[in-house]
């Protein structure tokens, strides 16, 4: 099971990582005046991540875990789904 997690950790950091390429890559979008098309995509496909990494981590239970006895409220679940 502990592997299990450390797989599912590296997993989900190198999504974070991924993601944080993304918002570089827009930061030097907007310094360097790039068509406003350009940024707006790009804005939209960091969205997509984000709330991609968001359905992942509950899928897979990282932060969310039962056995913390810890729960979701339903404002929480609602905000996520609705990213999708």
């Amino acid at each position: 099971m502990a592997k299990d997690l450390k797989k599912t950790t590296e997993k989900i950091v190198n999504r974070i990582s991924r993601i944080e390429g993304q918002m570089r890559g827009l930061r030097l979008m907007v310094e360097e005046k790039k068509e406003c098309s350009q940024i707006i995509n790009q804005v939209l496909a960091v969205r997509e991540a984000v709330a991609s990494l968001g359905a992942e981590i509950l899928q897979e239970s990282l932060v969310c875990r039962i056995s913390e006895k810890k729960k979701l409220d339903e404002k929480q679940i609602r905000a996520l789904i609705k990213m999708q």
